[in-house]
């Protein structure tokens, strides 16, 4: 069957690149981080309303798989959208959009104003989880794109700013004032 090869069994599994690693390899470690935050995103995904916020946590769940490839070991090619900063420079532009009409708050804030909200605060907080991951891979393998590195710093901005506006728009919406 095709569910399952058993070639890991041994507790050992292959990168991209061909390499054999132990399944506690701190690249595996991060990979499995990276995919934590796409299936939370994916929770986001099926608590969000609006449309246009899927389709971007869309696009990052697509990001995030190159991510992965990038750690473990794909080529530049593979990653071009991230490497070359055209994915910081759509999170950038996102998280502009989505903190255009948000008021900046005077102190720590804490999500459970909405479900959906606190999904993706729980996205920030996995993603703050990835970065610290990548750093420390990035100290022993001189060879990580620090592009990479931009694009988690990036995530754990938008995740932060989109709880807002998620958190924001659903009371504007309930006093009938919806923004988006």
């Amino acid at each position: 069957m095709w569910y399952f090869s058993g070639k890991g069994d041994s507790g050992n599994t292959f990168l991209y690149d061909g390499s054999k690693v132990t399944k506690n390899n701190p690249i595996l470690d991060m990979i499995g981080i990276v995919d934590e935050v796409s299936a939370y995103i994916g929770l986001a995904i099926s608590s969000i309303e609006q449309t246009g916020i899927k389709e971007d946590l869309r696009t990052i769940q697509i990001s995030l798989s190159t991510v992965m490839s990038v750690i473990a070991g794909a080529s530049e090619s593979v990653a071009e959208d991230i490497t070359t900063g055209k994915s910081i420079k759509w999170l950038e532009d996102k998280i502009n959009f989505y903190g255009s009409g948000l008021d900046n708050p005077k102190s720590f804030t804490f999500s459970g104003e909405t479900a959906a909200g606190a999904v993706l605060d729980i996205c920030r907080t996995i993603t703050r989880k990835m970065e610290r991951r990548a750093v420390d891979i990035s100290c022993e393998n001189q060879k990580f794109d620090e592009k990479v590195l931009a694009y988690i710093n990036r995530l754990s901005s938008f995740f932060y700013i989109l709880r807002l506006f998620v958190d924001e728009d659903v009371n504007t919406s309930r006093k009938g004032k919806n923004r988006i």
